[in-house]
This record gives structure tokens, sequence and C-alpha cells, in this order.
């Protein structure tokens, strides 16, 4: 019984550290995007949260409504794809646990045992 534990415990150490990057990689997105004129540049993090803020010389002459609305346009367009770098993260991270979870486990003699087979 004691080999198929071991199997088991190191599925779950390998099932936590899988976690654990995951966690990391999620805390370490960010994104940064520029405005095709060049007078705006957003960065957000991972939750889409605005991190940075970047204005070009030229950016006062587009008055006060313009602009803003140049840096609410930039900084969603960073958080679209700091949303597709999360999409991302998360479908590996779904495929790789349940590839985790469907790999056999070996017992103390060797053989294998297919969970949910």
């Amino acid at each position: 019984m004691s080999g198929l534990a071991d199997s088991l415990i190191g599925r779950i150490r390998k099932q936590r550290d899988l976690v654990q990057a995951m966690d990391e990689h999620c805390q370490s997105i960010s994104a940064r995007v520029t405005s095709r004129d060049g007078n705006v540049s957003a960065e957000v993090d991972g939750l889409g949260a605005m991190t940075g803020l970047w204005l070009g010389p030229a950016a006062h002459k587009l008055g006060a409504d313009a602009l803003a609305k140049l840096i609410v346009e930039t900084a969603g367009a960073a958080a679209q794809v700091a949303t597709s770098r999360q999409q991302f993260l998360s479908q590996e991270f779904a495929q790789r646990m349940q590839e985790l979870q469907q790999a056999p486990l070996t017992r103390w003699d060797g053989s294998t045992f297919e969970p949910g087979g």
C-alpha cells in the first residue's frame, strides 16, 4: 500500500507545485499598451488595475476630454491584453492539472492503478 500512497503523495506535491507556479505567474502578469498616436502608454496588472501611465510630449495638445478618453481606451486595451494572458495561463493550468489527475499511480510492486478506470 505504501507504494500507492507514495505515488499519490508525489502527485499531490506536483499539483501543489503547479498551483504555486500558476499563482506566481498570475501575480506577475502585466501589460503595457501605447496609443497609436504615441500620446499615452498605460500599464496594468493581471487584474486590469492600472499600475503605470505615461504621457507623450504632445499629449497636452489633445485637450482634457480627448486625453481622458485616450487614457481610458489605452488602459482598456492593456487590460484586454492582460486578460488574454490570464486566460492562456488558466487554460494551461487546467490542462496540466487534468493530466496530473489522470496519470496512473504506481503500486509498491510496480503495477499501475488508473484513477477513474
